[in-house]
């Protein structure tokens, strides 16, 4: 803190002399030769102290202290007169008049004179921490209060009594108050709203009360205020305990923000987890809650329900060929058909795609529950209007009961599952109550499940061989490889084992293994036999391999390892593959094809594909199923297989009639001029080393040869 003495004398002697004399001190010293160099320098620096000569020629030192007084900035600077006329009385006074404090006599005492100046000194030291404290504290006001009035949240000071003092802006805009209308009124009265029903509030028992005056804050984030227009607002605030001097109580300073906006939003997320956004049912989250508390509810009470697993069948198909617009209208329009099936208190949830759930609690269950789910399917099987075209689905449902089927949540969703699927393999569009034989159908899958697993480990599989036969001279012109599996010597049926693989993505890794031993086959025929230029080895590819982005290139990387001509290769697809990506899925098939490996599509007319999409894939060969061959007998079937083989060859397709088992079979696609022949009646899937005798043998025998032996045999 630099302080300032100023010296006023016009003898410069006197100037030098208390110059020295005051020279210990840490300050500043300022001289001064007149009256008017002294009101100069006043004007440029803070002086702390004036030592001021009386007698000076031009303005002796009573009229510089009358004109320091007479200045704002100078009026309260402490003057020593410094003087050698004697200590006449009309001349002190006239001294302390024009604004002196003391008087010093010449020739001055050197102790009085520096004891004095410390003295006003430590006085002026103490006046400016004073003003610099109090500059602090009203800074610090200034701040406060712009904090006040500029902060977010609404703030209230509250007294003991439970009276507003004071408000901020933010307090008053929530409120819809001014502030002057916020001051004085009784804040449990006009402001604060119980929440406890209509209980009228009081602050002296109010919970806010009780805390702060045991000195403790109170936070609620449930709070409801009352506004000026006598709206009710949830709030959430904090309550603080403000003491004073007189009281260690003396009210309460009450931060709150109004969370109208927030409860909302939370609102808003809470039935988004909840429900499903499309069709407003309850999703798989609450559809788990609500089962779990229906398991609870009805095991303690000893009822039964129900549990209904339905899936919409060939929804898909819809949406890929309508497109994902019109899939949703569906789903919304069929959400709204199973409603009117059921009464309000059923529960009907989505549990994502085109999988429904509803729980049904009723006396009576089965019979109500069938009743349900027959209503259901014949609600669902109408045409569906959607953006010009009409659709027609259907639903396949899987039921069981609590307690009898299954006593847990888990139980009962796996089982309802279960018997939704044998509902699809019964043919669709009908429902199916879960038997117990389903449920060692799931042990025997968990068992294949656990010995596939340990199969795919060392590729502990075989390939049968089933030939081709050309129609018009008999000729083995191609061969289907049929992928076997015999864990422990049992022989298991391929329907079995393949869905299980393709449910556990173990199908990768097998369908790999497929390929490879294909073209080790190519290449080993390719080198031991004159192989006609069309012969091919079929494979079939599951409709999860092409999901897998790798496949294409293991692909290729297997026909360059085994240096063969790709057209030898010829993969079976199914109609399956064209329900889903089917965009996609074409786009992969083009690339595939690209490589000169051949496409046959397996199984024609058991899909549910669109005919369009047959002028799209770069097809060689369609394949009748064996169930219409099986149906040639009746007029109705044979006219469908005339119609898919006159498809085929409009489409410059080879034709493949698979399943064919006898002479009258043949005979009749030989009149249809069927290309190509498989079946039982030439031969049964073989091993490898058998089909290499048939294969030399009887390469290049005739039709007519091959139609007599039969016959002979």
């Amino acid at each position: 803190m630099l302080q300032r003495i100023l010296i006023v004398d016009d003898k410069e002697a006197n100037l030098v002399a208390l110059e020295s004399l005051l020279s210990e001190l840490s300050v500043e010293l300022l001289m001064a030769h007149s009256g008017e160099e002294a009101l100069a320098l006043l004007l440029e620096f803070d002086v702390s102290l004036v030592l001021l000569d009386v007698q000076m020629p031009d303005m002796d030192g009573f009229e510089v202290a009358e004109l320091m007084r007479a200045r704002r900035k100078t009026r309260h600077i402490p003057i020593i007169f410094v003087t050698a006329i004697d200590n006449d009385q009309s001349y002190v006074f006239r001294g302390y008049e024009s604004g002196g404090i003391d008087f010093l006599q010449k020739p001055i005492e050197p102790i009085v004179l520096v004891s004095k100046v410390k003295l006003f000194m430590e006085i002026d030291r103490q006046k400016k921490m004073l003003e610099d404290s109090l500059r602090e504290v009203d800074q610090l006001k200034t701040s406060n209060e712009l904090l006040l009035k500029s902060v977010g949240e609404g703030i209230l000071g509250v007294d003991a009594e439970g009276v507003v003092t004071f408000s901020n802006p933010a307090a008053e805009l929530v409120l819809g108050y001014q502030s002057e209308e916020l001051k004085g009124i009784a804040l449990g009265k006009e402001i604060l709203v119980s929440t406890k029903g209509f209980k009228k509030f009081d602050w002296c028992t109010s919970n806010i009360y009780l805390c702060c005056i045991a000195g403790e804050k109170y936070h609620t984030a449930v709070g409801a205020f009352r506004t000026h227009l006598n709206y009710i607002i949830p709030v959430e605030f904090t309550a603080t305990p403000v003491s004073s001097n007189e009281s260690a109580f003396a009210g309460v300073v009450l931060i709150f923000k109004d969370i109208t906006e927030r409860r909302k939003i939370e609102t808003e997320l809470n039935y988004m987890a909840q429900y499903d956004n499309l069709t407003g049912l309850a999703n798989r989250n609450l559809f788990n809650v609500t089962l779990e508390q229906a398991v609870s509810r009805n095991g303690s009470a000893g009822r039964e329900f129900a549990l209904l697993f339905i899936d919409l069948d060939r929804f898909k198909q819809v949406n890929d060929s309508l497109g994902h617009e019109a899939g949703d209208n569906l789903l919304k329009e069929a959400t709204e058909r199973m409603k009117s099936c059921v009464r309000d208190s059923d529960v009907v949830c989505r549990l994502g795609g085109d999988e429904f759930t509803i729980i049904i609690e009723s006396r009576n269950i089965s019979q109500v529950t069938e009743r349900v789910s027959a209503k259901i399917i014949r609600s669902l099987s109408d045409g569906f209007d959607l953006m010009g075209h009409v659709a027609y689905i259907g639903a396949s449902i899987g039921i069981v009961y609590f307690p009898d089927m299954a006593d847990n949540a888990a139980d009962l969703v796996k089982k309802a599952d279960t018997a939704m699927y044998r509902a699809k393999e019964r043919g669709r569009n009908c429902y199916q109550v879960f038997h117990m034989g389903m449920a060692k159908e799931i042990e025997e899958a968990v068992d294949t499940e656990s010995k596939l697993r340990e199969s795919v480990k060392t590729m502990d599989f075989f390939l049968n061989y089933q030939p081709q036969i050309r129609m018009t001279d008999g000729a083995t012109t191609g061969v289907e490889l049929l992928l076997r599996w015999a864990p422990g010597g049992d022989m298991i049926s391929p329907d079995k084992f393949i869905p299980i693989a393709e449910e556990t993505d173990l199908i990768g890794d097998i369908g790999e293994w497929v390929i490879d031993e294909a073209c080790r086959v190519i290449k080993d025929w390719e080198e031991k036999y004159n192989l006609p230029d069309d012969f091919t080895v079929s494979v079939n590819v599951s409709v999860k391999q092409f999901k897998d982005g790798s496949f294409l290139e293991c692909l290729n990387n297997k026909i360059k390892e085994n240096g063969i001509s790709p057209a030898r290769l010829e993969l079976e697809i199914t109609e399956s593959l064209l329900l889903e990506y089917t965009e996609y899925n074409i786009k992969y098939l083009c690339d595939i094809h690209d490589l000169g490996v051949g496409l046959a599509l397996d199984d024609f007319g058991t899909g549910y594909s669109s005919m369009s999409y047959l002028t799209k894939i770069p097809l060689n060969v369609l394949k009748i199923d064996r169930s219409f061959i099986d149906d040639m007998s009746s007029k109705e079937g044979n006219a469908i297989v005339q119609a898919i083989v006159a498809l085929a060859k409009g489409l410059s397709l080879k034709v493949v009639a698979e399943g064919v088992e006898t002479e009258d079979q043949m005979l009749r696609l030989s009149d249809m001029l069927c290309d190509y022949f498989q079946g039982y009646y030439f031969s049964r899937p073989v091993e490898r080393d058998k089909f290499e005798f048939m294969l030399e043998e009887k390469l290049g025998f005739k039709s007519a040869n091959i139609i007599s032996n039969k016959n002979s045999g």
